[in-house]
């Protein structure tokens, strides 16, 4: 299988702007929002929210307050997945599946606490994936629309004991640190293998650093393919499942 996803953190005004990028490609995002706008910034209100999914798009859960989840405690975990479920969906009028870590930090008892709020799934920081096999609590990444350094890169993958990744990304990918082609090599790593490429960010950062060029590039360059499936993240797990029951 060939899937394609988005997903992108914070809730930011500018997310709007991604959204309809990832239209004109035929595309599909899972925007993750806070209930509280990030760093005071202008967020994305109910009527945003609800003209993005008329469009294919879908809004998951990012905490109340962006919450570092690893940090709370067992009530503080149970009342954030909790509320921030329930205030998207009273805002949404419809089902909020999935949630993502603010700053990929969770751990097991937050991965329970999701399951037992009614949660489908949830994303996690990790990346250089294409697995289709994976916990549905930790979904993880191919790439971000961010100039990462090698460092960064092999960081996040030591921070997820993930070995073969290291190596992977040390010898196969040849410690590639240009985000633009190294999501072009991942995709085209799913074209020959199948599976999930999956892409990620920040809308607020990439404009801040001016990447919206190599955004589209990248969007062009993965959009429009025939056997490729263009879903949310929440599909892809739905998707995921089917085929593994077939």
């Amino acid at each position: 299988m060939h899937i394609v996803t988005t997903s992108w953190d914070d809730g930011d005004i500018r997310d709007l702007r991604i959204a309809e990028l990832l239209v004109q490609y035929g595309m599909k995002g899972s925007f993750y929002v806070p209930v509280k706008p990030f760093n005071g910034q202008p967020s994305l209100n109910a009527e945003q929210m609800r003209q993005m999914t008329a469009t294919g798009m879908e809004i998951g859960a990012h905490g109340v307050d962006h919450e570092i989840m690893s940090e709370l405690t067992l009530d503080q975990t149970k009342a954030v997945v909790r509320e921030s479920k329930r205030f998207l969906e009273d805002t949404l009028g419809s089902e909020v599946p999935m949630f993502c870590y603010p700053r990929g930090r969770y751990t097991t008892q937050t991965m329970r606490c999701l399951e037992e709020a009614g949660y489908r799934g949830a994303r996690t920081t990790r990346m250089l994936s294409t697995s289709t096999q994976f916990n549905k609590y930790q979904m993880p990444t191919s790439a971000q629309v961010y100039p990462h350094p090698p460092v960064r890169y092999m960081r996040n993958l030591a921070r997820h004991k993930n070995v073969v990744g290291m190596f992977d990304y040390l010898f196969r990918l040849r410690g590639e640190q240009d985000w633009v082609q190294l999501g072009k090599t991942l995709f085209d790593r799913v074209e020959r293998q199948g599976g999930v490429w999956h892409l990620y960010g920040h809308s607020w950062e990439i404009d801040q650093l001016g990447l919206w060029g190599g955004f589209e590039e990248l969007l062009k360059y993965v959009s429009r393919r025939d056997d490729v499936r263009y879903l949310t993240n929440s599909q892809v797990l739905q998707h995921l499942t089917a085929s593994a029951l077939n």
